[in-house]
């Protein structure tokens, strides 16, 4: 994931194919981030910080 987040944040794409790839490269990291986000929010409500 910090590989395709590096590329796609710190630099410039100028080729649409390149950009194509990137981009569903990171689609396909969604669900990994949806359970992320899931966790922290359960941990941040089991201490009270939400």
């Amino acid at each position: 994931m910090r590989r395709i987040r590096n590329q796609v944040v710190h630099e410039y794409i100028g080729d649409p194919e390149v950009l194509t790839s990137a981009l569903l490269t990171g689609h396909a990291f969604v669900p990994a981030l949806i359970v992320t986000t899931n966790a922290l929010i359960a941990e941040a409500e089991q201490r009270g910080w939400a």
